[in-house]
């Protein structure tokens, strides 16, 4: 602020949502680069904000005509077991993945069903097995096989291993070091070595009323999520529970407990364990990491707790399933600020796996009609985001704009970003102005809009490209200050 001129940069959006956006979507908590609100934006570029990446079925992706996609696939591993081969398991076949393509027919013929599998839960590959968790009408059972054949043995865990028997029915969370598996089975914990061929289906009891939520392998340790309580709407207990990398001893290393909060998922990145987690008595849901035995809160977003499944790597961040719509939690470069965003929409309105085995992520997801496994291709037009409210109130004055000047990187044919300037608690707004011009950067906008208390800045993609995006560098407000 300057004499009686105002001049306000909004820059620096890869700082993504205010911290209080999950509270008040008029919130003027942050600074000019946070949002107050956005909806598949890309902020991971750290000079610009763009438009999130739409997404494009893979090749027999749907349930349509022959295509093969004719249930939500609930898990897809997020590492290839071969060059591009990948498997995700659905409610009741196993499907076989590359970059662009579900796999059809062959020999054996894909997708697999499972005999007896009413719902998939997880897959993992250990010493060129595949291992699959699933429940069935009644209990649960593990599928095995070997990856050579690509034959599968469909209750090889009640039948044929040391210690053989079936699975409780419940979530299924699974993680492999060497040669061994660690499974959450409803209260228990089950392990599997292979060494010895032995199974161990309730390893650990943490007791009636528990579920282990997921279960990871982090620095030389075993993590085990657990939460406590009633499920459904009913507020739950959670920890995290410690126990030793070998999986022999019935004893936990080390507990930490994060109170009346439900876990979602576990996640570790760069030597940090990150969770995701509810709190019922608050609006929306929460990123955080642990700390020694506490849990510092990063980032919050609406919509719902994402499951083991929901989440993976995506430049440098995690990403995660939420309410139908993919979020990015963390920052692309270590000299950059913890970001939450909402990066992109994830195809029908509820979404089963999402995972980046071949580096670009895919996401399955049903209307219960309808069904789809894609991938991040191209932009998205139905992308927008909204500043932090800015007031703009000096004693008895009130702001006047008088001009916006819009920074672009070199814009490309039919390239468009619109902008609208919302007032007074957005209860009204200015006129559309288009941000477009092939080979144009500067963007000179002639507002006039006085009688201002405060102002945000609305930017929508809705009439752009999507081939070629519209990036924004910085948004420039001048103004000054008339009586009221």
């Amino acid at each position: 602020m300057a004499d009686n001129t105002f001049f306000i940069e909004f820059k620096n959006f890869y700082m993504g949502y205010s911290p209080t956006a999950h509270l008040n979507s008029l919130t003027e908590i942050g600074n000019f680069g946070h949002a107050s609100s956005m909806a598949n934006v890309n902020v991971l570029t750290p000079d610009y904000i763009t438009q999130g990446p739409a997404l494009l079925s893979l090749i027999n992706g749907t349930q349509a005509g022959t295509e093969v996609v004719d249930e939500l696939i609930n898990f897809i591993m997020d590492k290839a077991v071969s060059d591009d081969v990948s498997y995700g398991i659905g409610a009741t076949k196993l499907f076989k993945i590359s970059a662009t393509t579900v796999a059809k027919g062959g020999t054996p013929s894909w997708p697999q069903a499972i005999t007896t599998c009413t719902d998939g839960e997880s897959c993992i590959n250990m010493k060129g097995n595949l291992y699959g968790l699933y429940n069935k009408s009644s209990g649960g059972d593990i599928l095995k096989m070997p990856l050579s054949s690509e034959v599968i043995d469909p209750d090889w865990g009640s039948q044929e291993p040391t210690g053989k028997a079936a699975l409780q029915k419940a979530i299924h969370p699974v993680a492999v070091k060497e040669d061994i598996m660690v499974f959450g089975n409803g209260r228990y914990l089950g392990t599997y070595i292979e060494g010895d061929d032995t199974l161990a289906p309730t390893k650990l009891d943490f007791g009636q009323g528990n579920e282990v939520a997921d279960v990871i392998f982090h620095a030389n340790q075993w993590y085990i999520a657990v939460n406590s309580g009633v499920s459904g709407t009913n507020r739950n207990n959670g920890q995290i529970f410690v126990y030793d990398g070998a999986a022999i001893s019935t004893i936990l290393s080390d507990e930490v407990s994060i109170g009346v909060q439900r876990i979602g998922f576990l996640f570790p990145l760069n030597g940090v364990l990150y969770l995701a987690y509810q709190d019922l008595s608050s609006t929306g849901y929460k990123i955080g990491y642990v700390s020694g035995r506490t849990i510092r809160d990063i980032g919050f977003f609406e919509g719902s707790l994402p499951s083991f499944a929901q989440k993976t790597l995506y430049k440098n961040t995690m990403l995660f399933l939420s309410g139908g719509s993919v979020f990015s939690s963390g920052a692309v470069v270590d000299d950059l600020p913890i970001q939450m965003s909402q990066l992109a929409d994830g195809g029908y309105a509820t979404c089963g796996a999402i995972a980046a085995p071949f580096g670009t992520p895919m996401i399955a997801s049903t209307d219960n009609t309808n069904y789809r496994l894609a991938k991040f291709s191209g932009y998205d037009t139905a992308c927008n985001w909204r500043s932090i409210v800015v007031p703009t109130i000096k004693g008895r004055l009130v702001g006047y704009i008088d001009q916006v000047i819009v920074l672009t990187p070199t814009l490309a044919a039919n390239a468009r970003c619109d902008l609208i300037i919302e007032l007074n608690q957005a209860s009204s707004s200015s006129s559309t102005f288009q941000i477009t011009t092939t080979g144009k950067r500067k963007h000179i906008l002639n507002i006039n809009k006085g009688r201002i208390e405060d102002f945000r800045i609305f930017l929508n993609w809705a009439e752009g490209n999507a081939i070629n995006d519209c990036p924004v560098r910085i948004v420039q407000i001048s103004g000054h200050y008339t009586e009221q």
